[in-house]
């Protein structure tokens, strides 16, 4: 595991394998830009999806929800950014703001219990 970027509202963490991008605590406007450091990083430096890990996520509003947008919009033809155990809420956001047919963005819901 390593740190990617942390503060006392959000954590980013490389884990793997294979390499994952976790997220834990809360994404918003404030701090969205290493969230998108990270997934650049991840992008560029390896040869397949994107993985996100959601399940540590507490919030994310839609400068977050954006982020993940474009960067699944800057990925090679074939390869996703793909959100594992994405929230109702964030589902729900990426639905109402209109992007869960962004090209590129798969999310799989959080198994719940």
């Amino acid at each position: 595991m390593a740190m990617v970027y942390a503060d006392g509202v959000l954590r980013v963490e490389r884990v793997g394998p294979p390499s994952v991008v976790r997220l834990a605590g809360e994404v918003d406007a404030d701090n969205c830009v290493h969230v998108r450091s990270a997934l650049d990083a991840q992008r560029t430096g390896y040869a397949g999806d994107v993985c996100v890990d959601a399940a540590f996520l507490e919030f994310i509003d839609v400068a977050g929800v954006r982020t993940l947008v474009e960067t699944a919009g800057r990925m090679p033809s074939g390869l996703s950014v793909v959100v594992r155990s994405a929230s109702v809420e964030l589902c729900d956001l990426v639905s109402l703001a209109g992007w869960d047919g962004a090209p590129g963005l798969v999310l799989e819901k959080a198994v719940q219990r």
